[in-house]
């Protein structure tokens, strides 16, 4: 097993969207913690998920076809799955998969909530 501290948060937006903050690496044995947490939001109802992949370092490749799988099953529920904050080896690993075909990818946390039509005010307005 890896010595790793893996951890994920969760925020609601507007009773709507989920965002799932990331940290540190998410190896294989992490699938059923993921897997069941979003069991968990699928249930109530959210179909609708923001990655945070901000504080993530690496992401196993088998939990990328997971998120691939996810992406199929929230579609058919009229939700989708996306990327937000993703950098350094997590990014070039997107890359060298060619993820953007399946995954689409927004440069912070309020344009990927602008995707799912929530429009974050902008402190500077």
């Amino acid at each position: 097993m890896n010595c790793s501290s893996f951890k994920i948060d969760y925020i609601i937006k507007e009773n709507s969207v989920v965002i799932l903050h990331f940290y540190d690496n998410a190896y294989f044995e992490f699938i059923p913690k993921i897997k069941d947490l979003i069991s968990e939001l699928k249930c109530q109802g959210f179909n609708k998920i923001i990655l945070n992949l901000s504080d993530c370092y690496f992401i196993e490749k088998d939990i990328w076809e997971y998120f691939i799988k996810l992406k199929g099953e929230l579609v058919k529920l009229n939700g989708d799955i996306i990327i937000s904050n993703i950098c350094g080896a997590v990014k070039n690993d997107y890359n060298l998969m060619e993820l953007s075909n399946s995954i689409a990818v927004f440069k912070d946390i309020d344009d990927a909530l602008y995707n799912f039509g929530i429009i974050v005010r902008s402190k500077y307005a």
